[in-house]
């Protein structure tokens, strides 16, 4: 199983962000004219480092994952980041050995009604 496809899983297996996630849950791009009144995340990953050791190449690699949040409301915004982040700080899967919150940024769009965070992370992926 890849990287990508541990990821998938374990961003779509809590039940409470899914719920809370009203518009869904979807990997790079959200659909086009998405609802804005509804809450959705979206989430991304690239390799930023491959740990190699004496005799073995690749032995592990760590990847950076965005992950963005948006909503028209400021409060579920802060519950469901709050979250996100609990969430994925205890995610692990076959090859993900473990995830780690990195920061957040906040941002809104006055004109659409909208507020954003920003979430990034970073986990090893044993290969």
């Amino acid at each position: 199983m890849s990287f990508g496809s541990e990821l998938n899983i374990i961003m779509n297996a809590d039940p409470s962000i899914s719920s809370m996630a009203d518009g869904g849950i979807f990997y790079e791009n959200l659909p086009d004219n998405f609802d804005l009144t509804k809450t959705w995340i979206g989430y991304s990953f690239r390799k930023t480092l491959q740990t190699d050791c004496i005799n073995n190449r690749n032995i592990y690699t760590t990847y950076s994952i965005s992950v963005k949040i948006i909503s028209n409301d400021t409060e579920e915004l802060e519950t469901l980041s709050d979250l996100m982040v609990d969430y994925l700080n205890s995610a692990s899967g076959t090859g993900i050995s473990e995830i780690w919150f990195l920061s957040d940024t906040h941002s809104m769009d006055l004109e659409k009604g909208i507020y954003m965070n920003s979430l990034e992370f970073q986990s090893n992926y044993i290969n």
